[in-house]
């Protein structure tokens, strides 16, 4: 009895042991991909050196004497302490997560491809000024800096999560920036769902029971829409609208309406301040991840020094303050997106009919790569209003009826973008003026931008706003019939017609996703507002 308990607790011990030196090993072998920050580099593609102090919190504190050595330098750090989340964002905005993920990610993947946010970034790349294509490229080359070390290192492949997937980590591109801010405009994006539930609810309630449930801000109430049923005869209510469980899937860009951007902002002249210098704070919350979506850091700019909030995967400082201004975001709730019925041609289902006639849809085919699964090959298809998304997608099909398909039209699908080079132009401004200037340039996602510097305050909604003929069957409320031509988008409003408030009597101004202006259609902004009460408690 007393030689097996003694083998037993040999037996015992061995295996404590054992497990010991296997944690141990492990945490060596995943602790190689913590930067050491007080480690010096040499690297190609800077011009002259610079230096990276990092506080207590670790936050980076960029020091260069041009411009491109900044975001090269900043590309360096976001790809050293968030390099996992990086790649994450790019494979999202590729339609390219079931190469990872398998089976759990194709329908991401395939609403994704479908409205193609990667290509349309590649074509954006040109039409950026000089300065931000300079800037795209210098953060680029900091990135793949990194991405190098990692692989003539063995720095742990960069990040712990590379070990549990891929580790194949293509090099970084000026697309692959410009295409996470079009992510950012799809999160921050909830009037296509919107629309869809408005119309669902359309076919199963009587007007006054709908604007009941589905109310407009109060002040004032807004002109009648017509019954979703009049608009698409024979369309019958859904028994069972279906649950899009993907939407919800922690991998999904896609959420629900009611998280699609809620934030805070306020600011003061000089004149409301104590200590007699404007004010300015700002509240941008978004979902809470781990790691955070913000990044803190401070650049030393040859225009001066700016410290904020950055985005890994973007070369920018999007929310912060330099030592002249200050800046903060909000969404705008601007009503950037509608959905537009499609009637298909019953002789060529090819096509789609238009006032002019039938038109042929542009089509063509992707595949997605699936772990552990065939390859998945799908379709994409446009009319001239954008994509053609398919009925499971959104619970579309509850509101499209047979022959007919949904098409969205929205401002981020454009492949013209110029926001990178607005956010850049923001970021160097050094007036309220000029940063109300850089806005124009703007187009998604839509934000109100809140400013301050040393003389006066404004608030502006910067994003293109869509241009809808005063005849549209549901003023972008719900679907609406495309052949018929009036319920398309009939371009974009001027940059002047967006609102903007400047230096108010009061000396003070505040936002809280609120209704900011009450203007007829289509002038209007929107007819869906965020939290209003925040406001109310504000005042």
């Amino acid at each position: 009895m007393v030689l097996a308990f003694r083998w037993l607790l040999r037996l015992f011990t061995g295996l404590v042991v054992l497990g010991l030196v296997a944690l141990m090993l492990a945490y060596w072998i995943l602790s190689r991909s913590l930067p050491d920050y007080n480690e010096d580099f040499t690297l190609s593609g800077l011009s002259q050196p610079v230096e990276i102090v990092r506080n207590n919190n670790d936050v980076p504190h960029i020091f260069a004497k041009t411009e491109a050595d900044a975001f090269y330098a900043l590309g360096f750090v976001h790809a050293q302490d968030r390099l996992w989340q990086m790649t994450m964002l790019r494979r999202t905005a590729q339609g390219r997560l079931s190469e990872i993920f398998g089976t759990r990610t194709v329908k991401i993947d395939e609403l994704i491809r479908r409205l193609d946010l990667y290509t349309l970034a590649k074509t954006s790349v040109e039409v950026q000024d000089d300065r931000t294509k300079a800037a795209l490229e210098a953060y680029s080359a900091g990135v793949n800096a990194w991405i190098e070390q990692v692989n003539a290192g063995a720095r742990g492949r960069g990040a712990p999560e590379f070990f549990f997937f891929s580790n194949e980590i293509a090099a970084w591109s000026p697309a692959d920036s410009l295409a996470i801010m079009k992510l950012m405009a799809l999160q921050l994006s909830s009037h296509l769902e919107s629309e869809v539930q408005r119309a669902q609810l359309s076919l199963l309630l009587p007007p006054e029971r709908l604007r009941d449930l589905l109310a407009d801000d109060p002040n004032p109430a807004v002109a009648a829409l017509p019954d979703y049923a009049a608009l698409m005869p024979g369309q019958m209510p859904a028994a069972n609208p279906h649950k899009l469980a993907y939407l919800d899937d922690p991998l999904s860009p896609f959420h629900s309406a009611y998280f699609a951007g809620a934030s805070n902002a306020w600011a003061a002249m000089p004149k409301r301040s104590a200590a007699g210098g404007s004010l300015l704070a700002n509240d941008p919350h978004l979902n809470l991840t781990a790691p955070s979506i913000w990044y803190l850091a401070r650049l030393q700019l040859p225009s001066g020094g700016v410290i904020g909030g950055t985005i890994p995967g973007m070369p920018l400082v999007l929310v912060g303050r330099s030592d002249k201004l200050g800046w903060g975001l909000t969404s705008s709730y601007l009503d950037d997106q509608d959905v537009v019925i499609e009637k298909v041609n019953p002789a060529n289902p090819e096509e789609y009919m238009t006032p002019e006639g039938p038109k042929p849809f542009t089509t063509r085919r992707t595949i997605i790569t699936v772990k552990d699964a065939p390859p998945v090959t799908i379709t994409q298809r446009w009319s001239e209003s954008g994509p053609i998304l398919p009925g499971s997608h959104y619970d579309l099909q509850s509101v499209t009826p047979a022959g007919h398909v949904a098409a969205l039209e929205w401002t981020a699908l454009s492949d013209k973008d110029t926001s990178m080079t607005a956010a850049i132009r923001l970021m160097t401004s050094t007036t309220v003026d000029e940063a109300l200037e850089a806005g124009r340039l703007f187009v998604a996602p839509s934000q109100n931008l809140m400013l301050a510097d040393e003389n006066g305050i404004a608030l502006q909604l910067i994003g293109a706003m869509p241009a809808r003929d005063p005849a549209h069957r549901t003023q972008g409320r719900m679907p609406a019939p495309g052949w018929e031509g009036k319920n398309r988008w009939t371009g974009m409003l001027p940059y002047e017609d967006n609102p903007r408030f400047v230096n108010p009597v009061g000396g003070l101004l505040g936002n809280t996703n609120n209704k900011t202006v009450d203007r007829p259609f289509p002038n209007h902004v929107s007819f869906d507002w965020g939290d209003t009460q925040r406001i109310q408690r504000w005042l």
